[in-house]
C-alpha cells in the first residue's frame, strides 16, 4: 500500500503544473501568467508550456496561447496594456523566437526569425521597439566545427525589434556578454550589467554595470562594484540607478543588500545595512524603493526612502512569493500587485495584494489532489551552533506523529550555498521522506539567505567548517529534544546541499545512508573543468593554485578513507556546474574502501534534471535507498 501510494505522489509532483512569470498588465484588468511543468516530456520533446489571462474584474481564465505542443513563455505587457510580447518554439522547436498578439486574440506576429534564442524580453516605455537578449548569429555554423576554448564565445547581446517593421538593431558590442538591463525612463539608454570575461558563467561574478546611450551607442562604465549584483532598476527622474549587491553563489539568485547610485557615476550609498532582511527583488514606486525579501521563515514585501533609508512595511507571512525565485510582484498603476504564493499548507495559487494593506486575495487556483499530496506538519525550529551562533530550520513532521516517540530523521541539505528553505508547498524531498515515516529537518545554516548579509556572507573561506557544524548541531538538538532517533539517521542533499552530504560522511559516521545529488567531491579536480569556476574562487575567497591546501582540505576526497556510510550518487551526465566526473572520482574510492554504494548517471541531464522519466526514476531510487538502509 505504501509503495502504491509513494509511487502515485511521485508521478504528481512531477506533473504538478506550477504557474509562473505572472504580470499584471498597468491598467489593472488583466494579469497573465504561464503554466507549465517543469520537465521535458521525453529526450526529444521540449517543455510544454501555455501562457494565460485572467480577468480580474470576473476572475474569468482564458488560454492565450493556443498550441498544445509548443513552449510559449515570458509574457510582457505592452505600456498601453493592449498587447503581450512572448517568447516560443511554435516555429522551430530548437529556437524560441519573440512574438506579440493583441490581448483580444488574433494570431501572434512573429518578431523575430534568429538563429537561436531569444530571451528577457522587455517593452521600450513608448511601446515602439522590445529590447531583448540574444546569443546566436545570423549565419548557421560551418564544418568543420572544431571548438576552440575560450575563443568565439556566443556572448549575450541586446538587441531590439520595432513593433510594427520588425526592423532589428543589435545595441551592444560583440565583446561583452550581458546578464540583464534596464530601461531609463524616457527610452534613450539602458543600463546594462556585462562582462568582457571569455566565459560568461564566470563573468557574472565580475560583471560590472554601464550606461550604453542608444542614439550615439556610447557606453560607459557606472562605477566598479566588488561583490555580485542584479536587479538593476532606473528611476523615474532618470537620475538613480538601485540595485541589488552582496556576496551570491549563482548566476540569478540574487540576494543582498539595497544600492543607489548616481546615473553620473559616483560611490553607491547602502540602504538597508541596518536590515536583517535578505533582499531579492526591487522596483521603484511612488518616489521610493519598493523590495522583495526573505526574513527567516517569512516573505516581507517593503518600501525604501531613497534619502533617508527608512523602510515601511507592506506585508509579511509565512508563505512563499514566487516559489524559490526572487520575492517579486506585478504592479499596475493603481497600487494592485499580483503574484504567485504558496506556503507549507497552501498549493501555488496566484494571489492579489495592493501597496495599501496586507490583504491578500486568491485569484485563481491549481487542482491539486490533497488525497495524494497530504497536509504538511512544519514547525519553526531554532538551536545554537557551539561558537553561540543561532540557526534556523524547518521541522517537518511525519503524517502520524505521535508526541514522545522517537523518529528516523532525514537531514535534507541545501544548495547554493546562497540559497535557502522557503515555507513551499511543494517541498518534495520532505514530502517523500515523512510519508516514509521520517521526521525531516530542513536547516538554513550559514551562507543561506533570509538573515542579512552578515550571515549570508559568513561561510566564505569556511566550506565544510562553519555550516556543516551548524546543521550537525541541529542533528544533536533534535536527539537531545528527545523527537530522533540516533541510531536511525540520514542524509541527504543537491548540488552544494550534497557537497555537504559527501563532507559530512567523512567526518562522522552517525548516518545510517546517505544521497549525494549534483556534489562536488575534490575542489581539487574540480576547478580546473568546471564551467564556472569563479563559484569556487568566489565562496573560497581564493583560486586554488594560489591556496591549495585551503581548497584541498575541504574536498570530501581528501578524507574518503573515513567514510563507512552507504551512500547513493546521483548526477546529470552533461552537468556543467558539477561534471560527473566528480561522482565518478567519489565512487571510485568508495568501492576502493569496500563501502555500500550506487552511481547512478543520468543522460543527457545537466545539473538540474529535465526529462520526465528521469525526475521520476531519481525520486524512486531516493526513496528505495532510505528504505533499505533506515527501515530494513
Amino acid at each position: 500500500m505504501l509503495e502504491s501510494r509513494l509511487h502515485s505522489m511521485i508521478e504528481q509532483l512531477v506533473d504538478i503544473e506550477y504557474p509562473s512569470e505572472v504580470h499584471l498588465s498597468l491598467d489593472g484588468r488583466y494579469a497573465s501568467f504561464v503554466l507549465g511543468t517543469s520537465h521535458k516530456p521525453d529526450k526529444d520533446t521540449p517543455a510544454q508550456k501555455a501562457i494565460h489571462i485572467v480577468e480580474i474584474a470576473t476572475r474569468k481564465t482564458r488560454r492565450f496561447t493556443g498550441s498544445h505542443t509548443a513552449n510559449n513563455d515570458l509574457p510582457r505587457w505592452s505600456p498601453d496594456s493592449q498587447q503581450l510580447a512572448f517568447v516560443s518554439n511554435r516555429a522551430n522547436a530548437d529556437e524560441m523566437q519573440l512574438y506579440a498578439m493583441p490581448i483580444h486574440g488574433g494570431e501572434a506576429r512573429q518578431l523575430t526569425d534568429l538563429r537561436g534564442d531569444v530571451d528577457a524580453p522587455m517593452w521600450s516605455p513608448d511601446g515602439d521597439w522590445i529590447a531583448f537578449l540574444y546569443n546566436g548569429t545570423l549565419d548557421k555554423r560551418h564544418d568543420p566545427d572544431p571548438i576552440v576554448v575560450d575563443e568565439n564565445t556566443p556572448f549575450n547581446r541586446i538587441w531590439l525589434v520595432n513593433t510594427e517593421t520588425r526592423e532589428l538593431n543589435p545595441v551592444t558590442p560583440e565583446s561583452c556578454h550581458v546578464f540583464e538591463y534596464a530601461w531609463s525612463l524616457d527610452g534613450k539608454k539602458l543600463v546594462i550589467l556585462t562582462s568582457t570575461h571569455p566565459n560568461p558563467a564566470e563573468g557574472w561574478y565580475s560583471a560590472q554595470p554601464h550606461v550604453i546611450d542608444l542614439h550615439t551607442g556610447d557606453m560607459r562604465q557606472l562605477f566598479h562594484v566588488t561583490h555580485q549584483m542584479g536587479r538593476l532598476a532606473w528611476s523615474p527622474d532618470g537620475k538613480s540607478i538601485a540595485f541589488v549587491s552582496g556576496v551570491m553563489s549563482d548566476e540569478g539568485n540574487v540576494s543582498g543588500e539595497v544600492y543607489v547610485v548616481s546615473t553620473s557615476g559616483g560611490e553607491p550609498r547602502c540602504l538597508t545595512a541596518d536590515v536583517e532582511h535578505s533582499i531579492t527583488w526591487i522596483e521603484w514606486r511612488d518616489g521610493g524603493i519598493l523590495y522583495g525579501a526573505r526574513h527567516v521563515d517569512s516573505t516581507v514585501l517593503g518600501w525604501i526612502d531613497p534619502q533617508t533609508g527608512q523602510c515601511r512595511l507592506i506585508s509579511r507571512g509565512m508563505y512563499a512569493v514566487n516559489g524559490h525565485g526572487p520575492q517579486q510582484v506585478s504592479v499596475a498603476n493603481d497600487g494592485t500587485f499580483a503574484a504567485v504564493r504558496d506556503s507549507f499548507t497552501e498549493p501555488p495559487n496566484i494571489f492579489l495584494g495592493s501597496l495599501d494593506n496586507d490583504n491578500w486575495q486568491p485569484l485563481t487556483g491549481l487542482p491539486i489532489d490533497l488525497a495524494v499530496l497530504p497536509q504538511l506538519r512544519v514547525e519553526n525550529k531554532h538551536w545554537y551552533h557551539p561558537d553561540g551562533t543561532s540557526v534556523h530550520g524547518f521541522l517537518v513532521y511525519p503524517p502520524d506523529y505521535t508526541p514522545g516517540k522517537r523518529y528516523p530523521l532525514f537531514l535534507n541539505v541545501h544548495g547554493g550555498p546562497s540559497w535557502g528553505y522557503v515555507p513551499n508547498y511543494m517541498s518534495v524531498w520532505a514530502r517523500l521522506m515523512t510519508s516514509l515515516g521520517c521526521i525531516v529537518l530542513m536547516p538554513n545554516p550559514r551562507g543561506s539567505w533570509g538573515y542579512g548579509h552578515a550571515y549570508q556572507s559568513a561561510n566564505v573561506g569556511d566550506l565544510g567548517g562553519g555550516d556543516w557544524q551548524d546543521i550537525n548541531a541541529g542533528v544533536d538538538a533534535l536527539i537531545d529534544e528527545g523527537l530522533v532517533d540516533p541510531e536511525r539517521l540520514a542524509i541527504g542533499g543537491w548540488s552544494y546541499g550534497g557537497y555537504l552530504v559527501a563532507w559530512a560522511i567523512t567526518q562522522t559516521e552517525r548516518f545510517r545512508c546517505a544521497i549525494a545529488g549534483a556534489s562536488i567531491t575534490s575542489y581539487e579536480s574540480n576547478y580546473g573543468v568546471v564551467s564556472n569556476r569563479e563559484w569556487q574562487t568566489t565562496m573560497f575567497g581564493s583560486n586554488v593554485y594560489d591556496d591549495y591546501e585551503l581548497h584541498r582540505s575541504r574536498s570530501p576526497m581528501a578524507h574518503v578513507s573515513r567514510v563507512k556510510t552507504p551512500t547513493l550518487l546521483v548526477h546529470g551526465e552533461k552537468d556543467p556546474l558539477a561534471p560527473a566526473q566528480q561522482a565518478i572520482e567519489f565512487y571510485t574510492a568508495l568501492k576502493h574502501f569496500g563501502v555500500p554504494t550506487q552511481l547512478v548517471i543520468y543522460p543527457r541531464e545537466p545539473h538540474g534534471f529535465q526529462e520526465r522519466a528521469h525526475q521520476i526514476d531519481l525520486l524512486q531510487r531516493m526513496v528505495g535507498w532510505v528504505q533499505t538502509y533506515l527501515f530494513e
